[in-house]
């Protein structure tokens, strides 16, 4: 039989299996915080995404990762206020359910039977709108909320116009590959542009096509007036 002891005779020290020792109800509180956060980040990243879309396409700028920090802590903000907002909502309405008898009318008509689930939702918003704040004050969670809507953005943008190539649905793209799935994208819009304004387009040194320069609004935005 295997001997445990170590060299001076004393057996291996192993290590007591980690108990979970919280109670149900803390399991449950843990539980609904942890879905708190996951439905708001999805919130937060669709928020993001719509705020860059409109920053580049409709005002005509460049991706700007300071700027979409800002945006990410500008929505987490936002978020933590209307989570915080509805956990003040939820408290006063507890006394009026405290003194209501009876079955419930309808789903928004609260008895005294519901004054417990009023103050579990109640602590799980001001639970998940501190867990926000602490995010925006984190800037490492910050950019890779950036990170990830910058994907976003890109992926749509991929996969709502033709490729110059056709990538294997179970690849994803390399980072030459998105820059001349983005480089044809435009292309084909600045030729689409040209076109409608009855202009020439430039073949430039690389071979590139471009239109030739006209002042005033961006081309995307000039290419909406002409559809």
């Amino acid at each position: 039989m295997a001997d445990d002891r170590d060299g001076t005779g004393a057996k291996d020290a192993t290590p007591e299996p980690e108990t979970d020792t919280r109670t149900r109800a803390e399991k449950r509180r843990d539980e609904l915080i942890e879905e708190g956060i996951l439905v708001s980040m999805a919130a937060l990243r669709m928020k993001v995404k719509n705020r860059t879309i409109v920053w580049m396409l409709r005002d005509g700028n460049p991706w700007d990762d300071a700027v979409v920090r800002t945006m990410v802590r500008e929505e987490l903000a936002g978020l933590a206020d209307e989570l915080e907002r509805e956990a003040d909502r939820l408290a006063a309405l507890r006394p009026k359910a405290a003194r209501r008898i009876g079955r419930s009318q309808h789903q928004y008509d609260y008895g005294q039977e519901d004054v417990y689930l009023l103050r579990q939702r109640e602590n799980t918003n001001r639970a998940v709108a501190q867990k926000l704040i602490e995010l925006g004050d984190d800037d490492a969670a910050v950019d890779a909320v950036g990170a990830g809507v910058k994907h976003d953005n890109l992926m749509e943008i991929v996969s709502a116009s033709p490729l110059p190539f056709e990538p294997r649905s179970d690849e994803s793209l390399d980072p030459e590959q998105q820059r001349r799935a983005i480089r044809a994208i435009e292309d084909e819009l600045q030729a689409m542009l040209a076109k409608a304004e009855g202009r020439p387009l430039v073949v430039g040194a690389s071979g590139t096509r471009s239109a030739s320069a006209t002042p005033g609004r961006p081309w995307w935005k000039r290419l909406r007036q002409t559809r």
